[in-house]
């Protein structure tokens, strides 16, 4: 058996997302990863950048891995005067087991189009006043009134990994 690399950050199971070391992670921890759902992953996932009422969010597709929903605010982001002056955004998918080990990850650069349709949305974000409390209430909001499948009808670019 082989060993599997550890993340570097330990996290709590479920998916959680941010930009960091000039790129974004989408991460979802499970307890475990099935081999065929790693292969189905390697056979193409489909990220969908998706903007609505000031909120950043990513859904992921691909294999039998239910939708997932990421929510990115740049305001609370560390890295974003990075993010604002990259030409070509990268994007890391990462499944961790419950030991905190890589099961799976693939990357890619997007291409400049990709990357400008999504940093302008970001400095769209960036623009609005910003209150946290505001925030998660909008999030709730929307997490409630849609299925993260449904949050496709608000796609802004389309990116294949």
């Amino acid at each position: 058996m082989e060993k599997k690399e550890k993340f570097e950050y330990d996290i709590d199971l479920g998916a959680i997302m941010d930009y960091v070391e000039n790129r974004f992670m989408l991460v979802i921890k499970d307890e475990d990863w099935t081999q065929e759902e790693i292969e189905m992953l390697n056979s193409g996932i489909d990220l969908h950048f998706c903007y609505t009422n000031d909120i950043a969010i990513f859904v992921l597709e691909g294999g039998d891995i239910d939708n997932s929903d990421f929510y990115f605010n740049i305001q609370e982001c560390d890295w974003k005067d990075h993010l604002f002056a990259s030409d070509c955004l990268d994007v890391d998918i990462i499944l961790l087991n419950k030991a905190n080990e890589i099961c799976f990850k693939k990357s890619k650069t997007l291409t400049k189009e990709q990357s400008q349709i999504i940093k302008d949305c970001l400095k769209q974000q960036n623009e609005v006043s910003f209150m946290p409390s505001e925030y998660d209430v909008n999030v709730q909001g929307i997490q409630s009134a849609y299925e993260p499948y449904e949050l496709v009808r608000f796609e802004k670019c389309a990116i294949k990994l």
